[in-house]
């Protein structure tokens, strides 16, 4: 998660690490607007990764990914569920995060908030000692439980951060930023308390993975009575991406929110997003709750401005990837087969999707979007009857090359 919230600090000076925003996420450090999921990449770029076997959330806490969309192998998903599709109420098998009580002081609170503030970084950098000294204030704020509320309310409201990733040795703090910490701990914590920082907070920030986090919490702890809010802000800072005056970092933590909590509202922001931002506006579509977004992913797949953009797969490798789910997915495919509207150069990843090996976000906060597979013998035949029928109905050399490897590659994973 790292590389998520360390683009919005780069180029920061010194004087800047404690700073007063006129609202959180819009006044960070400016960095290249474009998202590296851009329009400007000739081939589409991705990285390789092994899908996790759970449905528990990405952590906030620093990880070693790419902002690249990855492929993965759903092969050894066994039914696993997908988390981001549709949230649902917590229960000890889901994504919730327990409710921690209320075992320790508010005076505590505020004086390890205070310390965490006051850190001196006037060196240019943050020691090893400091690092494990902010990770051990962190983690005593998460210990005080429902009575840290107040103190972490407090903070969020000053609209003030610690940015760690604006100095050197910063990457040894267990979050990029104070305000990810704090809201991580708001998370952890849980609670009626909790639930109101929370739903303060997400409508004061333009920030994409402090906006997600506070989805999530909030369709954790309350789900789907924010939810509105919660697209709100999404969709907002989205927006506000798109006219240019942006001044945020990695932005697919909004196409995360905007898939886990969105609908047919929320489809007009996601078809202008997808000149910019490719697959992350198209992963969204894609995966928007019931299906609502699967229409306007059909006329995408069928325009020729879109298809001609990279690889000509920034439609038509998610609407692979929905087939099976959705018949009128399928159909269109079969459609877009039939009228030679797949490049030659989207064939090999089209039917890599149609195989089982999906594109994802590359930093995910609320853990795999794929597609829940049982990679039952139906579901394989159903796969395997699909792409016989657009072998049926194409005339592309390249196509049939790629869609026979993948009939081979099914078949011998087929049960015996």
């Amino acid at each position: 998660m790292k590389d998520l919230a360390s683009r919005l600090a780069r180029g920061m000076g010194v004087a800047g690490i404690v700073c007063s925003l006129a609202c959180s996420g819009c006044e960070k450090t400016a960095t290249d607007t474009s998202s590296a999921d851009s329009a400007v990449i000739s081939r589409p770029q991705v990285a390789t990764a092994e899908v996790a076997s759970t449905h528990e959330r990405t952590s906030v806490k620093r990880q070693r990914t790419s902002p690249l969309p990855r492929e993965v192998s759903l092969w050894e998903t066994n039914s696993t569920p997908s988390a981001a599709t549709k949230l649902q109420p917590p229960t000890q098998d889901t994504l919730a995060a327990p409710t921690l009580p209320a075992t320790g002081s508010p005076s505590v609170a505020h004086d390890l908030l205070a310390r965490l503030a006051q850190l001196d970084l006037s060196h240019g950098s943050v020691s090893a000692d400091q690092a494990k000294e902010v990770n051990l204030l962190l983690q005593q704020v998460r210990e005080q439980g429902a009575a840290a509320v107040p103190a972490i309310r407090e903070f969020l409201q000053r609209n003030e951060d610690v940015i760690f990733d604006a100095l050197p040795g910063g990457e040894s703090v267990d979050y990029s930023s104070l305000r990810l910490g704090l809201i991580d701990a708001l998370h952890q914590i849980g609670g009626p308390e909790a639930v109101v920082a929370s739903v303060e907070a997400i409508q004061a920030t333009t920030d994409p993975l402090e906006i997600a986090l506070l989805t999530l919490t909030l369709e954790q702890q309350s789900p789907g009575q924010y939810r509105e809010l919660e697209l709100t802000a999404a969709g907002n800072a989205l927006n506000q991406a798109l006219s240019g005056n942006w001044k945020g970092g990695d932005v697919s933590p909004l196409f995360e929110t905007i898939q886990a909590v969105g609908d047919t509202n929320i489809v007009p922001i996601l078809k202008q997003a997808v000149t910019r931002w490719n697959y992350y506006a198209t992963l969204a579509l894609a995966g928007l709750p019931d299906g609502a977004g699967i229409p306007t992913l059909i006329q995408l797949a069928q325009d020729p401005a879109i298809s001609s953009l990279g690889a000509g797969d920034f439609a038509l490798r998610p609407l692979a990837q929905v087939a099976v789910q959705y018949p009128d997915a399928a159909n269109a495919l079969i459609e877009d087969a039939r009228q030679n509207r797949i490049p030659d150069s989207a064939w090999p990843t089209v039917v890599a999707s149609l195989a089982g090996t999906y594109i994802q976000y590359g930093n995910q906060v609320f853990g795999s979007t794929a597609p829940a597979l049982t990679w039952s013998a139906a579901e394989i035949d159903q796969r395997i009857a699909l792409i016989n029928q657009m072998l049926a109905v194409t005339s592309s050399p390249v196509a049939h090359q790629s869609l026979e490897s993948a009939l081979a590659s099914l078949a011998s994973r087929a049960p015996k």
